[in-house]
Parts: structure tokens; sequence; C-alpha cells
């Protein structure tokens, strides 16, 4: 397998460029529209992971009110129960610190706090007064009995490695689908030359014909169909440079070619040969595959839906404690003498007493849930491995096939150069000729084919494993910069 070569813009507009099949796949992975949707999707889930892991890490807020001006006549309640119209004026502030952190062990969060308000009132009797919370430490949890940061930090990992392989992996499709756009414009090439040459020929032989038939050598007959050879090959070469056209436009889309850069295509026939032995390419597919990552992460979660419906509809029980220190004054060095202890704690408790089997259905439904993810699961991986091994003897075949396709085309391009000299010689009929003709074709476009197929299978089995069996290494997720 040769080495993929990365184009610059540079070199793509070079003219014409003659591009080799790991030239198209090398730009194909890196500036087609199917490498673009892809890179988005993955870019999507790393940041998604990333938000994931910051949000197990210490989360420190400022936040504040500097000032709030309250000028207005508002009702309040009187010392003696009764409710009045007074005036206020007065000017707030408030300056608040926090420190949180979720607790992936209990599925709790702790959270540190510490504040200090002013209140200064307005008109003619000013005042200032101030109320400072200098820590203020509390845990919160509303269910001990499910921690949904347990369950989490197991699937989130394996979401993210998901994402990881399966970019590589959708790399590896657009290989392929590269892959097949080269070869239906090499085919393409291939047969506009093949219709070019033998619209040479036929117009050779018939003005050879002509002479022959002026002398009575031949036919009449023997010349019409020459003749009528000569003018399906023109017209042959008409619809194949059409067909070229078209191949060619379908293949510049896909790499993001502009329509004015004119690209040769080369015939990928340095083939080195090797074997892959179906019990390491299942290895390195169990490995390496984003399919093995779902299996797991799916089982994770039916078992994650279990513990949240046993925790969320059976007997729950929350807990809210704090702990800190406060104090007032009319001075901002008061509030921190002799600060007064503020405690809370609560234990919250919610049993189901009568909810006519709602608590048990949720449960089973989970359960039953789990055991359809698991049939599910397993017969996919049968079908995973069936898969691999199936296309692992696929592409062990194709060697000989393609020996023999190569060799055809050879005794069949040497047999027309011989019948095409025994015909003129006048030793065989315009109908030999023709037969000839056709074998050559049909052996070239049979050879072009074989190499299609011997490469997009390489290319597939690569996608199965994502492994290299002709380097020798692993395909791994190339480096890419947000």
């Amino acid at each position: 397998m040769l080495p993929l070569l990365l184009l610059t813009e540079a070199s793509v507009a070079q003219s014409p460029e003659s591009l080799r099949l790991p030239d198209v796949i090398g730009m194909a992975q890196l500036r087609s529209p199917a490498y673009l949707r892809s890179r988005t999707t993955y870019e999507n889930n790393y940041w998604q992971y990333r938000n994931f892991k910051a949000g197990m890490l210490p989360q420190l807020t400022a936040f504040g009110t500097i000032p709030n001006l309250n000028r207005s006549i508002e009702r309040i309640t009187l010392p003696d129960g009764s409710d009045a119209f007074v005036d206020r004026s007065l000017i707030t502030s408030a300056a608040n610190l926090s420190l949180s952190q979720n607790v992936p062990w209990t599925g709790g969060r702790f959270s540190f706090f510490s504040s200090l308000q002013r209140i200064d009132l307005l008109g003619n009797n000013t005042s200032s007064s101030f109320l400072g919370t200098p820590f203020s430490i509390s845990y919160f949890q509303d269910n001990i009995f499910y921690n949904r940061f347990r369950w989490e930090r197991k699937t989130e990992p394996l979401r993210y490695e998901e994402a990881s392989r399966g970019f590589v992996e959708e790399l590896e499709e657009i290989a392929i689908e590269a892959s097949r756009l080269y070869f239906e414009l090499l085919l393409a090439e291939n047969n506009q030359q093949l219709a070019l040459i033998n619209l040479a020929n036929t117009d050779t032989l018939f003005r050879i014909s002509e002479g022959r038939y002026q002398l009575g050598k031949i036919a009449e007959n023997d010349l019409l169909q020459i003749e009528l050879s000569f003018l399906n090959a023109r017209n042959r070469v008409a619809e194949t440079s059409l067909d070229m056209e078209l191949r060619r436009q379908d293949l510049k889309r896909y790499l993001n070619l502009p329509n004015s850069q004119q690209i040769v295509l080369e015939v990928p026939d340095k083939v080195r040969f090797f074997t892959v032995e179906p019990a390491k390419a299942l290895d390195y597919a169990r490995k390496n595959r984003r399919a093995v990552l779902e299996f797991r992460r799916r089982r994770l979660e039916a078992e994650q839906m279990i513990a949240q419906s046993r925790g969320d509809n059976g007997v729950q029980l929350g807990v809210n404690a704090n702990f800190g220190v406060t104090q007032r004054g009319t001075t901002l060095g008061s509030v921190y003498v002799n600060p007064q202890d503020q405690q809370t704690l609560a234990l919250t408790m919610s049993i189901p007493l009568i909810n006519w089997g709602v608590t048990r259905s949720r449960i089973r439904m989970a359960e039953a849930n789990r055991e359809l993810v698991e049939v599910n699961v397993q017969q996919e991986e049968i079908n995973f491995e069936q898969e691999i091994l199936l296309q692992v003897m696929r592409f062990n075949m194709l060697k000989d096939q393609l020996v023999v396709a190569a060799k055809a085309d050879t005794i069949a391009q040497k047999r027309f150069d011989v019948t095409k000299e025994r015909y003129l010689i006048g030793k065989i009929s315009i109908t030999d000729l023709n037969l000839a003709v056709q074998e050559k074709d049909l052996a070239r476009q049979a050879y072009i084919n074989m190499l299609r197929t011997y490469w997009q299978s390489y290319y597939l089995l690569r996608r199965l494993t994502l492994y290299d069996f002709d380097k020798g290494q692993e395909i791994g997720v190339k480096e890419v910069r947000f």
C-alpha cells in the first residue's frame, strides 16, 4: 500500500494534476464535505465530554449587587400586626463568593459560601448596617439511594471514546467512497481511451478495406461491416467522453476541487499482496471498533435505568446540612468580631404508601428493558463477528482473482494484436477481428473492476478493524484542533 500524500493548495492548483489513489483518499479525508460533517460531529462530542469533566471539578463563582437603590412607598407589617404604607429610601449592596464541588462517591454536592451585605438608609435618619457570613459549609443530596454521578463516570468516558473511534471509522468510510469515485472515473477514462484506440483502428481498417474492396479482395458486405464498426466507434467516443466528464465532476465535488482543475488518474496496479488471519482481524476489531464500546455502554445504561427506578420510586431519603458563622454590626469590622454559629440539618423522607403498583411496574419495565438490550446486543455481537470473518474471507480470495484478471488482460491484448495483423494480410474475417476487439475491451474493463473490488475490499477491512494490515499498525484518531 502506497503512503498517503496530503496535497497542499499549491499542488492542487497545478494543471493538469496526476493523482494516485492514496492522493485522492488523503484529500478526501481532509477537505471533503463528508469530512467536515464528521469533524463537526466529533467536535460536538469532544466539547460535551469536556463539559462533563469540568462539571466534576470545583466551581468558583463570585456574584453581587453593587448597588441597589430603592426609593418607594411600600406596604409593610408593623410590630403590632397592622399594615401601613411607608416611605422607603435605601441602598443595598451585596458581595458573595461561592465554591462548590460535586461528590461523585455519594451523589451529593458540597459548597463553601462567604458573603457580605450592607444597607444604607437615606433621608433624615441616615445609617449603615452590615451582615457578614465569613464562611458557611453545606452539603446537599436529594436522594441517597441513587447516585447519578457514579453512573455518568462510567458512561460518559465510553460515550466520548465511542465518538473518537466513530470519527476514525467515518474517515475510513470516506476512503471507501473516495475509492469508489476514483475507480468510476478511472473506468470512464479507460473506456474513453479504448474508444479512441478502437476509433483509430477502425478508421485505419476502413481505409485499408476500401482499397481491398476496389481490388476485389473482399466482399461489399465486409466493407459495410467495417464501415458500420467505424461509425459505432465514433459514437462510442462521444458517449465515453460525456460519461468521463460526469465522473470527473463527481470526484471534483467530493474533493472540493475547482471545476477548472484538470486531473488525470493513475491505475493503482502496484499491489503488495498479503493474507489476513481471521482471528487477528477479529481481535483488532474487538479492540478498536466503536461498536464494542457501544455494546458495553448500552448494558451500563440499562443497569442505570434499573438503579434509577429503584432509587426514585421506592423509599427516598435526602439530606441538607449546613454549618457556618455570621454576625451583624454597624461597621464593617464588627461583623467579624465574635461571630455567631449557624447550623441547619434537615433529613427528608418520602415513602410510597399506596400507589397501586406504580413503583413495581416501573422497576419491572426497567428490568424488561435490560433483558431486551441484552438480547439485542448479543445478536449484534454475533453479526459483528460474522461480518468481519466474511470480509476477511472475501479479501483473501481477491488475490488470485486479481492475478487472473491481470493475466487475462495481457492475453486479450496480445490476441487482438495478432488478430489485427492476420486481418491485414487477409487471413481472417472481419467478424473474428470484431470478436477480438470486444474481448480485449471486456478484459481491460474486468481488470479495472477487479482492481476496484480489491482496493475497496481493503479499505472496508480497514474500517471493520481499524487496523492497517499493510503497514502493520492501528488506525487512530488524527490530530484535530478545535
